[in-house]
């Protein structure tokens, strides 16, 4: 028997036990069959094997982004980008532009705005949003993805009038009793659940955001829920198509009622796990909390700006602790959303509550983002042998702001190095689109703590290059009870790689976001990248 697929000639980070690395790697069909050196992997080769030589480019696993929105990202390309507004006024050009060609009654969305970098610093009003179109519903949302702004069409959409109380969990803005447009977490829904957009749509844009993220050497993806209360169907229905080829783990979750869409999708018996290797049901999700930058994130102590404002808690610690009882009595993993540490602890608080009730081994309880994380709460979810899911590019995009908003806390954030100092399990994921998606500026960003203005955060947290690079694959995998099948370069495992020009071992750390992104393989086949490589 011989290869399908051989490199030769590079950097060969394996990502097995010892991070060993080797020369060469050799393919069959969809797994590999071995790793070694150029002379070991020589004796694959065949008359109709395909060989690349690297020439010292480094090889890696296929990078898993354990926490990404897949859907949500491929609506942004039907939307309007606001993340470059410098001000409201050119926010309200640029949604104008789109209503110009937008027929009348049709959906204006904006989205990836940030009150911090327009003169005005706040979110745009209803009467602002007006004066762009009162024919159109239109909204506005915020880059952390849980607040909005909306202008009296859609409001009208969403029935919200200044008599409508608040919804639990949720605010919706005024002022002197006005209602002003902006919706806060899960008032928000009242209008973008308005919003549906087609099936063209919806899987078009699944294309889409696959395509881009496969160009990055992301291979695997961990879904954490979409804006289409479908979006789980319409996540199977295009794993189905032989050219989408991302593999996807799916998360039971709504934004809306997350509560709902777990007990539905256990009435049905669809628990963790079910699935292939392509597609697969993740772990039950509910959310808790909002952000940090929104301010809305449920915080033990007020924020800097507003000492008054502890944030915002969806549910209370009785209600998460019975909704989560039944998917892992079941068999199920679950998650949750908890940004402040205030819903981390009633995240970990959870856990230890239906761990105790009832025991089981080797569940992989996760915790999403855990954002504001102190040493007691890392001791406890140790303890637990739960997993956290970081989110590091935050720090390059919003690290500035986290300052802003809660101080010297913002050192606390994403404490990489104290979680591995007490063992616990760590995998990373973007949460796109919310920041950028690139594995390699999440890598980067949690060795150096670096925001885009040059500030560092947390400098004691800083982490080797070599645990990046874990939390970027074979954690990711184990986060999604993977690990023998992918996230690392050794036999038997599916044939996932990226290939980035150069090595990323001698690379300046400040400059690992910058290393291109040469090709990308999956199952065995080159799905980006320069065929010119293949030089057999």
């Amino acid at each position: 028997m011989k290869a399908s697929l051989v490199y030769l000639n590079g950097e060969i980070i394996t990502v097995d036990t010892g991070f060993s690395v080797k020369e060469a790697v050799a393919v069959v069909d969809n797994k590999i069959v071995a790793v070694g050196s150029n002379e070991e992997i020589k004796t694959w080769i065949g008359e109709d094997t395909n060989v690349v030589d690297l020439g010292g480019d480094s090889l890696l696993p296929g990078f898993i982004d354990a926490h990404l929105h897949l859907l949500n990202f491929g609506l942004t390309k039907v939307a309007t980008n606001l993340k470059p507004c410098k001000s409201i006024d050119e926010t309200l050009e640029l949604l104008k532009a789109k209503a110009d060609e937008t027929p009348a009654g049709g959906w204006i969305r904006g989205w990836a705005y940030n009150d911090n970098n327009v003169a005005e610093n706040r979110m745009p009003n209803r009467k602002e949003l007006d004066s762009v179109s009162t024919v159109h519903p239109i909204y506005v949302q915020r880059s952390c993805g849980h607040v909005i702004a909306a202008n009296s069409k859609a409001l009208e959409f969403g029935e919200i009038t200044a008599e409508t109380p608040n919804p639990a969990g949720g605010e919706i803005e005024r002022v002197n009793g006005e209602v002003t447009g902006v919706l806060k977490e899960a008032a928000r829904s009242k209008v973008l659940d308005k919003d549906v957009y087609t099936d063209e749509e919806v899987l078009s844009g699944l294309h889409l955001a696959a395509k881009d993220y496969i160009q990055s050497g992301i291979t695997s993806v961990h879904d954490m829920g979409g804006k289409e209360r479908d979006h789980l169907l319409y996540l199977q229905k295009v794993a189905k198509d032989p050219d989408f080829k991302m593999r996807v783990y799916a998360s039971i979750v709504s934004f809306d009622n997350s509560s709902d869409a777990i007990d539905k999708t256990l009435d049905a018996s669809i628990l963790t796990g079910l699935g292939n290797e392509k597609f697969k049901i993740g772990p039950s999700k509910l959310f808790l909390d909002g952000s940090i930058t929104g301010q809305t994130a449920a915080m033990s102590e007020g924020y800097v700006t507003d000492s008054d404002n502890k944030g915002i808690l969806y549910k209370s610690q009785e209600e998460v602790n019975q909704i989560m009882e039944r998917p892992h009595n079941a068999g199920c993993q679950i998650t949750a959303h908890a940004i402040g540490d205030s819903a981390v602890e009633l995240m970990v608080n959870c856990i230890e509550h239906v761990v105790t009730k009832f025991p089981r081994e080797n569940h992989r309880h996760r915790i999403e983002h855990a954002s504001v994380c102190n040493p007691e709460l890392i001791q406890r979810i140790k303890k637990l042998n739960a997993i956290i899911v970081i989110n590091p590019a935050f720090f390059y995009d919003f690290g500035d702001e986290y300052v802003k908003y809660i101080g010297s806390k913002a050192e606390w954030m994403f404490p990489s190095q104290s979680y591995l100092n007490h063992g616990v399990k760590v995998a990373a994921g973007s949460d796109s689109p919310i920041t950028d998606f690139e594995p390699l500026l999440g890598i980067q960003e949690i060795v150096i703590r670096k925001t885009k203005n040059g500030t560092v955060i947390g400098e004691i947290e800083c982490t080797s290059l070599e645990d990046a690079i874990r939390m970027f694959t074979i954690n990711g995998a184990y986060a999604s009870f993977e690990e023998e099948i992918k996230g690392s370069i050794e036999p038997g495992k599916l044939a996932d790689f990226v290939v980035l020009e150069g090595s990323i071992l001698n690379t300046n750390a400040e400059q690992i976001k910058d290393i291109p992104i040469k090709h990308t393989v999956i199952n065995g086949e080159i799905v980006y990248g320069n065929e010119a490589a293949v030089v057999k």
